[in-house]
């Protein structure tokens, strides 16, 4: 066993073994499994006790999870249950990221120094919540298919598609790319445009075409 594979080893016993009993006991009090990782992160990250260090080593593993999270999650849904959730979609969520996205960069905006295209760029993405850390409280205490859920399902959804709009408002009030030969923000705001509707119409002419022939 090479030094890499003893090291990612021993940092998965640590995590197992901070996690597991601190998950048992927030769930025992009603506060969730999210809650209970996020303070054995806490306890055993580098700002803690230091028990396991190089974080950005072990973002690849955590960003896997998210992706089985969110997989395990798309296997209870279904295209009709989609659809009858659709004005919830499109309009609790569209609502909450305008409104709180608004409100946050006026907020902002007015208590610091800020000119509006930061305000913005900075309040957008902060009306966003986590899904990863959402969906599982919502399973956990058996409300993801109550009233309730749905509808905060709806809003979780609309947010994550919302993403690629945001990164082209972003872009397109970006004054200084990172990369000087990079082109303007409007320009990458275009190519996001251009990208979206190119997937779109593939999706709707090429690949239903070849699943109809």
């Amino acid at each position: 066993m090479t030094e890499g594979s003893h090291t990612l080893l021993r940092d998965g016993v640590i995590l197992l073994g901070f996690g597991l009993p601190l998950v048992i006991l927030f769930r025992r009090f009603g506060l969730g499994a999210v809650l209970g990782y996020l303070i054995a992160g806490a306890l055993i990250g580098p700002q803690g006790f230091g028990l396991i260090g190089d974080v950005e080593s072990k973002l690849g593993i955590a960003e896997l999870g998210i992706v089985l999270l969110l997989f395990l999650v798309g296997l209870e849904l279904n295209p009709s249950r989609l659809w009858r959730l659709r004005r919830d979609i499109f309009g609790f969520g569209l609502a909450q990221v305008i409104l709180c996205g608004f409100a946050l960069s006026a907020l902002i905006f007015g208590v610091t120094a800020f000119s509006g295209a930061a305000a913005m760029a900075l309040g957008l993405p902060l009306a966003l919540s986590s899904t990863a850390q959402v969906l599982p409280m919502l399973r956990s205490a058996g409300r993801l298919n109550t009233p309730f859920g749905e509808r905060a399902f709806s809003v979780l959804l609309f947010q994550d598609l919302s993403i690629v709009p945001l990164i082209t408002i972003i872009a397109a009030l970006s004054r200084a790319p990172v990369d000087a030969s990079a082109p303007p923000g409007w320009l990458l705001g275009l190519y996001t445009i251009g990208a979206v509707i190119g997937l779109v119409l593939a999706g709707r002419y090429i690949l239903n075409h070849r699943c109809s022939g």
